[in-house]
């Protein structure tokens, strides 16, 4: 079969389309102690399709408006930075995360669920123990499996026997076929994209949490939440029933398995709700 250098597979995360620009501006400025919901709605409304989806997520049933929303700042006052922020992000990489991964063998929105499902479960974490991460453990959950939209196409393209994926980690097969996993090649994408450290960080430790120096509780947050996800089947495609719980990830966020199991059923709650409010289809 066809090798892969880092090289090589960097040009090939290049290739995927950036974070709009009216994005990337509006997270910018949300981070910054500066920012003002009318410079916020200034730069949302630079991106027309961005300025619809938050008008028609501020008039949704889901946060039960009375009064029609009808300008972008109106939007953010109502809904709050915290809200805006997530729906901005989700929005963002839901085109790229929704598509199918037959390399994967993941039908059409099966990845989005999944990373959808892992942003809840990490910013619940992060809630329930006041570890006061919530929207870098949303973010961290939500593009921890990006650096699959990269292996998907290759691994289409590759004669790597499907029959292996059953025997062996889907990690080490794609360390061993492309000489890095993606987790790791998820984490130089989105230095790319020029995301925090610790976002980076999360994304290259989430199967590994042991392996991560910093941001310790992060990483163990989002590799939960991905764990939990799997054990619901969503989005577990060809290779998930491979990856394992690592037990150093819960004893670190001092959870049992019976809070495990808990906040499964508060991501299977909340990730139906998510579902109808930020309709793909």
């Amino acid at each position: 079969m066809m090798r892969y250098s880092v090289d090589q597979l960097i040009k090939e995360a290049d290739k995927l389309p950036p974070i709009p620009q009216a994005a990337q501006k509006a997270l910018a400025l949300i981070r910054s102690p500066e920012s003002s919901a009318s410079g916020l709605a200034r730069v949302i409304e630079m991106d027309q399709v961005l300025t619809t989806q938050v008008l028609r997520w501020a008039n949704s049933a889901y946060y039960g408006m009375e009064n029609r929303i009808s300008t972008a700042q109106q939007a953010i006052v109502v809904l709050g930075l915290e809200i805006i922020q997530e729906l901005i992000m989700t929005y963002s990489f839901s085109d790229r995360l929704y598509k199918p991964l037959p390399g994967y063998e993941l039908q059409r929105g099966e990845l989005w669920q999944h990373a959808l499902g892992t942003a809840i479960g990490a910013k619940l974490i992060s809630k329930q123990l006041h570890l006061k991460i919530d929207e870098d453990a949303y973010f961290a959950g939500l593009l921890c499996d990006v650096g699959k939209l990269v292996f998907e196409k290759l691994l289409r393209e590759s004669e790597i026997n499907r029959s292996e994926w059953a025997q062996h980690s889907f990690l080490e097969l794609e360390r061993t076929n492309f000489g890095i996993d993606h987790a790791m090649l998820g984490a130089e994408i989105a230095r790319r994209w020029q995301l925090p450290d610790n976002l980076v960080t999360a994304i290259a430790h989430h199967h590994a949490p042991q392996a991560a120096e910093n941001y310790p509780m992060l990483v163990a947050a989002v590799h939960v939440a991905d764990v939990s996800m799997m054990i619901l089947g969503v989005g577990i495609g060809i290779d998930g029933l491979q990856y394992p719980l690592e037990d150093e990830a819960l004893k670190r966020l001092g959870m049992t398995w019976e809070d495990l199991f808990h906040l499964i059923e508060q991501v299977s709650e909340q990730l139906a709700k998510a579902k109808e409010m930020i309709s793909l289809v």
